[in-house]
């Protein structure tokens, strides 16, 4: 099966199906015949955008992140200043909180950015660690977001 095959598939999972694990989209994959390692599907789920994210009833799915024609730079701080409660720096790394169910949301309008502060993300529930290639990279991001950091929300 060709891959835009399997992911045209994997789209249509997830757009019609409330799934909130891998292995149960794995599962529905063997179903309709598609036979992949679980690294392949990650990597489909990482190059579609799918992330985890509550439901209209406040269940864990998960959903395709849609981008926006908006600038993504504009569209994070937007977004950030709309649901982060707190940001910390160690070293090279900034650690966000943010409203409990937003921080894959976050992350992946994080990562739709170019900034040259962002290498990578890592998101949970309600916290998003954010990795920069220095120490002082990390900090031009802290600074920036903080003037986005709504006080209301601390």
């Amino acid at each position: 099966m060709k891959k835009s095959e399997r992911q045209k598939i994997v789209t249509d999972l997830i757009m019609n199906q409330p799934i909130a694990k891998q292995d149960d989209l794995m599962q529905l994959l063997k179903e309709h015949g598609v036979v992949a390692t679980q690294a392949t599907i990650s990597r489909d789920m990482r190059e579609l955008h799918i992330v985890k994210g509550a439901d209209r009833e406040g269940k864990q799915r998960y959903m395709i992140f849609q981008a926006s024609p908006e600038d993504p730079t504009e569209l994070m701080f937007k977004t950030f200043a709309k649901i982060a409660k707190q940001i910390d720096q160690i070293q090279f790394v900034n650690i966000i909180k943010t409203t409990p169910n937003e921080g894959n949301r976050l992350a992946a309008v994080l990562d739709e950015t170019t900034l040259p502060e962002i290498v990578g993300t890592l998101a949970g529930f309600d916290t998003i660690v954010i990795f920069s290639p220095n120490e002082t990279l990390a900090t031009n991001l802290n600074h920036k977001l903080t003037k986005y950091l709504n006080n209301e929300n601390k």
